[in-house]
């Protein structure tokens, strides 16, 4: 992140106590790390890594569709899916609409209320710094809060898809996208999605198609839009195809100069535009102007290979690895006959049978941390030590990877990142994050005896599900000293850092 201003990143350690946190850091780090890394009573075969499948243990269909959906197990939502029961919880999030996400829309409008600013009065703020911290402010308040959680999770999931770099096109472009191209469609229908990301002045300034024109083609735009957008990098098409693609989108831009009532809205420039006949991937588009490149994008969002990629993103988001070949094909089917339906997708997908034949999924720097934030009842009065700490220590800043692919969702590419992950479970159950409430004495403290304490961790923090080496080490823990004040926040901390916490 290369953001700067007037007062400068604030350093993540700035409010720690440093005799206590050194305390936890020793009394913990090596139980940490040993939960981190597992140990033989969870030592996997064939490759997996560690901690993979802890999620064997878990027995709940209801908690398994929680820990999917969710951005964390939260006790209110494990009281409401054992009274809704699985199919009730999966409609009752398909139907975002519905919930009742007053208080934190008012939060949003309130804190951050530059997130309902049209283009123009964006672009005409004097301090777009504070513009591109209400929106990250504001996404991880939802993240953590919103009571749509699967909305949001989707929200993330298009973010990434169709990535943009907040650092090449600025606060202004970055926010209308997200507001009003992401979100907007994040659960609706994937044509829609696709085209208004391929109209949105973010997406055609960060992929170069504002310089792509009939004297100077670039295939930037084109590239992505076949191989990560739509039919995938073994989608059918030739680099002849995107040359071709180039020319059909030729001329789609943006308005930028500060006297158009437009700016930072899509335009076609018609001078910009190739003349002539094109061909794509076996269609042919005669000269139409603007209708061309939206031709394009009807064939791309109702093609097969895109029915194939994107399902298959999707079953890894929710599912995970495995053998998905059945749910892979059937989720394929139910894209192309819905004509991109997302939620008729994730019926497919989101079953009980599947999730309950998934293994763990490995939570990535910030879903590990919204997910302490659920678990441990924090409160967040101010959100710049959250940034400037956690989220930039893992590497995981909102809208900040460059290239366009979107933040991996890979346990390889997290897996060395060992250290910011244990100080997560440190700062959070130690209320070292300034300006972020975390009191884990109100919330796990009732019961002092070790059986007591650790069955309000398992309940709070678990939803009463641990795998067996888990609950042994929490046991042990608890057992082995005095349950005062101190002793029952290592303990908190000890439970964010074990594998059954790590991996949902």
């Amino acid at each position: 992140m290369t953001h700067s201003s007037s007062t400068g990143p604030v350093p993540a350690n700035q409010s720690l106590d440093d005799q206590a946190s050194r305390r936890m850091l020793l009394t913990l780090g090596g139980a940490a790390a040993l939960a981190l890394l597992s140990s033989k009573a969870e030592a996997q075969t064939g490759g997996n890594p560690p901690g993979f499948e802890v999620s064997s243990q878990w027995r709940n269909p209801t908690n398994r569709l929680i820990r999917r959906l969710t951005n964390g197990i939260y006790p209110g939502d494990v009281a409401r899916g054992k009274q809704m029961g699985f199919q009730g919880f999966l409609d009752y999030h398909l139907d975002f609409g519905r919930i009742d996400n007053s208080f934190v829309d008012n939060v949003i409008a309130t804190k951050f209320p530059k997130m309902a600013w049209t283009e123009a009065k964006l672009y005409d703020d004097r301090d777009q710094y504070d513009q591109y911290l209400q929106l990250v402010y504001s996404t991880i308040y939802r993240q953590c809060f919103s009571r749509r959680q699967l909305y949001e999770r989707m929200v993330e999931f298009w973010t990434d898809h169709f990535n943009v770099h907040v650092d090449k096109v600025g606060a202004p472009l970055m926010t209308t996208y997200i507001q009003k191209n992401i979100r907007r469609h994040a659960m609706g229908n994937f044509y829609n999605l696709l085209k208004s990301t391929a109209h949105s002045a973010a997406m055609l300034h960060y992929l170069d198609n504002d310089a792509n024109s009939a004297y100077a083609p670039n295939i930037n735009y084109t590239r992505e839009l076949h191989e990560l957008h739509t039919v995938g990098v073994d989608g059918g098409y030739t680099g002849k195809d995107l040359r071709q693609a180039s020319l059909v989108m030729s001329g789609w831009t943006w308005s930028w100069r500060s006297e158009s009532y437009n700016r930072g809205r899509f335009r076609f420039e018609v001078d910009d535009h190739a003349g002539g006949t094109k061909k794509v991937m076996g269609q042919t588009y005669a000269e139409d102007g603007q209708n061309e490149g939206e031709k394009l994008l009807v064939y791309l969002a109702n093609h097969p290979n895109t029915a194939r990629f994107i399902t298959k993103k999707l079953i890894n988001w929710f599912l995970g690895e495995g053998n998905w070949t059945t749910v892979w094909t059937n989720a394929q089917r139910a894209f192309l006959q819905s004509h991109g339906d997302i939620r008729t997708v994730l019926r497919v997908i989101l079953t009980q049978q599947n999730l309950m034949a998934s293994n763990g999924k490995y939570k990535r720097p910030a879903h590990l941390l919204y997910s302490s934030f659920r678990g441990c009842g924090s409160r967040i009065n101010e959100f710049g030590s959250i940034l400037y700490g956690p989220l930039f220590e893992s590497g995981h800043v909102p809208f900040d990877w460059s290239p366009p692919d979107g933040y991996p969702d890979r346990f390889q590419f997290w897996a060395p990142s060992q250290m910011p992950r244990i100080n997560t479970a440190l700062r959070v159950a130690g209320n070292y994050i300034g300006q972020v409430q975390t009191d884990v004495v109100r919330v796990f403290g009732a019961d002092r005896t070790p059986a007591g304490c650790l069955n309000t961790i398992l309940q709070t923090l678990f939803g009463g599900e641990i795998s067996v080496n888990d609950r042994n080490k929490l046991s042990a823990f608890l057992q082995a000293q005095t349950i005062t004040d101190q002793r029952l926040i290592e303990a908190v901390a000890l439970a964010l850092a074990c594998p059954s916490f790590q991996w949902y």
